[in-house]
């Protein structure tokens, strides 16, 4: 079993391969935790799709996050 612990846009993540070809991840941002499952050959293609997945998480809250008064 592999397991990863890097960093993307100061977002740690976890990547723990499970099975051939399957990889779990983690992330918390904003003290929510998202966790999952994907399937990739590569472990650099399973980060990637991680990087993706925070890339959207950052985007959607940063859309929710409410303005400032001003």
């Amino acid at each position: 079993m592999k397991k990863l612990i890097d960093r993307h846009r100061d977002i740690e993540y976890t990547l723990i391969n499970i099975e051939p070809d399957t990889w779990s991840w983690s992330f918390d941002i904003n003290g929510k935790t998202k966790r999952g499952i994907t399937r990739a050959r590569l472990d650099l293609l399973a980060q990637r799709r991680v990087c993706t997945l925070i890339d959207r998480e950052l985007k959607s809250a940063k859309r929710t996050k409410p303005r400032e008064p001003g």
